[in-house]
Formats: structure tokens, C-alpha cells, sequence
């Protein structure tokens, strides 16, 4: 089977350089929110361009209706799918986000959320910012790869499970994997700040974009209700601790999220709650410096 825009970066064709790529997002969307959060943490705002998508999902798929004319201003492309058609006439579909275009051809480059983060974090190393964050520092690699794993089974994909059960067995399934994983990571983090320690990486990138949604979204919409994040003290104070460093909290738009989700569901009411100044409030994670 064809691997669509799966081409090394650093070659002739795919060359590092500022300037070059601009990355696709909504703010609706977990998935892409960890490659805008690794963006900006990693200095690389400047070398790589930003293009936000409308969080409501339309009948076409994502569009450039925030845009002035709907039209993006680099690609002049109304919406996403014509990004991804002008890339590759094999493809078809899906016309997700996030995704990377080279902007000397139009064509997408890069569409999996993983491979983004983790190039942001390596391959596009000579262009961060001095004395920048490591997020797959080499001698973590190992206890990332098996978190990244672990996560994307139980929470990042799992909650979906859930959000998308066509049985109730299927549902009972993912929300006991979930809440599991959840009270794992409740102990995980009552011995250190970040998933590794002291350092943010990867892994903590991957928690927060699904964790940072919960509360606003799937405890009601994808009936994921066992417990709110402020029973998890610690998590909670480590996602407070995220939520005030740069690249985190700036990235996160709470209404977007709740209108998308919602909105994506077929709902015509989207709940006003809850309050989003606790994530601005005090957190305990400084006991581990």
C-alpha cells in the first residue's frame, strides 16, 4: 500500500530551512494542538508558518472561513481538501489536520500528528531556539516511545472509544481502559513534575492536548464520567503547571474547542460551562524543583 507524504525531511527535495514549510491547524483538534505546542515551545514560530482552519467542521471538511475571503493567504485555498488534492491525485482522503505544506510547491509534506511532533522535536533541531527545550532527549527515548504507546492506546485514542461505542460493551471496555490509565498517571506524577522527570517532552504534549479537553468536552459529550480532572489532584496540578508555560496555555482556546466538538456532534446547544480560570490558578508542581 502507498504511504502518502511520507518523504524524508533534509534531503534535497525536503531541505530544513526557514521559511520553507507551513503547518495546518484548528484549535479544535488534539492531534494538530501538539504540533502548534511543540511549534512555539521550540522556537520554531518564525521558521515555520502558521494557517488555522475554522474549528466547525463544514459539509467540505475543514475551510479557511476564519481567513479574510476564506481563503488561506499563502495557499489561496478555501479549504483543506484542496491542499491535499493539489498534493497527490491518489489521495483520497482523509483530508485531516495537521498537516505540513511546502510552500515553494503548495503540496503537503507531512499529515501524522506523531511524526510532526517528533520531527519538530528532531529533525528540525537547527532551527529551534538556543537553549531550547529537548523533548526526545536520547536518554529518555526508550520511556517515551512506551508512554507515547500507552497513551495513545487508553486516553488519546481510547477516549474515542467511548465518544464512538456501538455497543455498550465496546463502551464499558474503553472507559475502564481509560480510567485505568488515568489512576496510573495519578501515581506517576505524585513522585515527579513531568512524565520524565523534570523536563517536558513529548509524552507531556500528548497528555496535555486530551487532557486539557476533558473537563470542556468528553466527561459529558463522550460520557466519560467517572471523574472530573480536579479529583486527580495531581494531574490536575500538573495540567495548571502545562496550562501556565508557554506554548500550552496560549494555544488552548477553550470556546473553539467546546463549538467544534459539539457542533461535530450534531448538537444545536453547546454548554456554557465549565469555568476555565482554574487552569490560571496556583499549582503545587515547584515541590519537585
Amino acid at each position: 500500500m502507498k504511504k502518502f507524504f511520507s518523504k524524508p525531511f533534509g534531503t534535497e527535495e525536503q531541505p530544513i530551512e526557514e521559511g520553507r514549510y507551513r503547518l495546518f491547524w484548528t484549535a479544535v483538534c488534539p492531534y494538530a494542538h501538539r504540533t502548534v505546542i511543540a511549534r512555539e515551545i521550540l522556537g520554531l514560530d518564525d521558521a515555520i508558518s502558521l494557517g488555522t482552519l475554522d474549528y466547525r467542521r463544514g459539509e467540505e471538511g475543514w475551510q479557511f472561513s476564519l481567513d479574510k475571503d476564506g481563503l488561506d493567504p499563502v495557499l489561496k485555498q478555501s479549504k483543506i481538501k484542496d491542499v491535499y488534492l493539489n498534493s497527490d491525485s491518489d489521495y483520497e482522503g482523509p483530508y485531516s489536520v495537521p498537516v505540513l505544506v511546502d510552500v515553494t510547491t503548495g503540496k503537503v509534506v507531512r499529515k501524522e500528528s506523531a511524526e510532526l511532533l517528533h520531527e519538530f522535536a528532531t529533525v528540525f533541531s537547527k532551527l529551534h531556539k538556543k537553549d531550547g527545550i529537548d523533548l526526545y532527549p536520547e536518554h529518555l527515548a526508550g520511556q517515551i516511545d512506551e508512554w507515547n504507546e500507552k497513551l495513545a492506546v487508553a486516553l488519546n485514542d481510547g477516549v474515542y472509544g467511548m465518544g464512538f461505542a456501538e455497543s455498550q460493551e465496546k463502551y464499558d471496555e474503553a472507559f475502564e481502559r481509560f480510567f485505568n490509565m488515568m489512576d496510573v498517571v495519578e501515581d506517576r506524577l505524585s513522585n515527579q513534575r513531568y512524565f520524565h522527570g523534570n523536563t517536558i517532552t513529548e509524552t507531556d504534549i500528548r497528555f496535555y492536548t486530551t487532557m486539557i479537553r476533558f473537563d470542556a468536552v468528553y466527561y459529558g459529550l463522550y460520557s466519560a464520567n467517572k471523574k472530573r480532572i480536579e479529583e486527580y489532584p495531581n494531574i490536575f496540578n500538573y495540567l495548571k503547571d502545562l496550562y501556565q508555560t508557554s506554548g500550552f496555555g496560549s494555544t488552548t482556546d477553550f470556546e473553539a474547542i467546546k463549538v467544534g466538538y459539539y457542533v461535530s456532534a450534531g448538537k444545536t446547544i453547546v454548554p456554557k460551562g465549565p469555568e476555565v480560570d482554574k487552569w490560571n490558578q496556583s499549582h503545587d508542581r515547584a515541590r519537585f524543583e
